[in-house]
């Protein structure tokens, strides 16, 4: 009895998973100056842009009802077209300093530093546990910075118990992202 129990928790588990990872719909990004850039996000997420005036937008996601998280994405390029987009060292030591920082408030200690292959770039990102989150604020942080196409994308994704599931679609939104070019006539 006990093994057919702990094989319909596994059918279900299954099927919960695939239903947040099969129900989304790409998203597109107006990235001034710099094309766009498509997200395919989960249908139960909701989107919120903030454009800066000069600079790139920061895209902010949240779950439409049910428990809070939130996933932050910003473009960012070289501030001159001569600068480019930070290289792969450059990105391994961005995100290998914001790992430096955090570690102090981790229950970790020590944060390694992961691999994230995107479709049209690379990465990087740690995963950090606070110590002790005051009341209303996050437990879980998962923070990097990927490259995708011409730009480069800062993330970061506030999730609490139980929202595995969350920050791994969010993972998989980032690697997943496409920067499409301006077109050229």
């Amino acid at each position: 009895m006990n093994q057919l129990l702990k094989v319909w928790v596994g059918i279900f588990c299954v099927v919960a998973c695939w239903s947040a990872f099969a129900a989304s719909s790409a998203q597109t990004f107006r990235m001034p100056g710099h094309g766009t850039l498509i997200l395919n996000v989960p249908d139960t997420w909701r989107s919120d842009e903030n454009q800066s005036q000069s600079g790139p937008p920061t895209i902010k996601f949240e779950q439409k009802s049910g428990p809070a998280f939130v996933v932050l994405i910003s473009a960012v390029w070289g501030a001159t077209p001569q600068a480019g987009v930070p290289d792969d060292a450059k990105i391994r030591s961005i995100v290998a300093s914001a790992a430096k920082n955090a570690e102090p408030q981790s229950l970790e200690g020590t944060l390694a530093i992961q691999d994230l292959q995107g479709g049209s770039g690379h990465g990087y990102y740690f995963k950090a546990t606070d110590k002790a989150p005051p009341p209303g604020e996050f437990k879980y942080l998962v923070q990097g910075m990927v490259r995708t196409g011409a730009i480069a994308l800062t993330f970061t994704i506030l999730t609490n118990d139980n929202q595995g599931a969350t920050a791994k679609a969010a993972l998989e939104l980032i690697r997943s992202a496409v920067q499409q070019p301006l077109e050229t006539v």
